[in-house]
């Protein structure tokens, strides 16, 4: 098991698309249970929104505004579906290539939980001093 476990989920969207799709609501839906499940107390979610600039006919600005409206949209039926207020932080992202990486699209947005490590005493990774380590 990792020491500081990433309770993140990601939803794909179609070229363009920024409202959410039922079956993005219902993953959105199972990974707020998971994470609720997971962690008694998280510090904080973050929501982040994606676009591609390179993409026919979309300008910067246009790519910054569907960003923003991908983010917005997920924190609106995030907001829906938690049972549990937790601090929030909305944000989005441009980028310049067409994707992230070789697996997926930058039409996305990610949605993370950011548990809260010192209240549920979870082991730290890189201890310092590291135990039985001489110099």
């Amino acid at each position: 098991m990792a020491c500081k476990p990433i309770v993140v989920t990601r939803l794909t969207f179609a070229e363009g698309a920024a409202n959410l799709e039922p079956t993005q609501i219902a993953k959105l839906a199972e990974f707020i249970d998971r994470a609720n499940s997971a962690f008694p107390k998280y510090l904080e979610v973050s929501i982040d929104g994606g676009a591609a600039v390179k993409v026919q006919g979309r300008t910067p600005a246009e790519a910054r505004q569907l960003a923003r409206r991908r983010a917005e949209n997920v924190t609106r039926a995030y907001k829906q579906l938690q049972p549990t207020e937790i601090k929030l932080e909305t944000t989005s992202s441009i980028y310049e290539d067409n994707k992230m990486s070789r697996e997926a699209s930058n039409d996305f947005v990610v949605v993370q939980f950011h548990p809260d490590y010192e209240a549920l005493k979870l082991p730290d990774c890189n201890p310092v001093p590291i135990p039985g380590f001489k110099r």
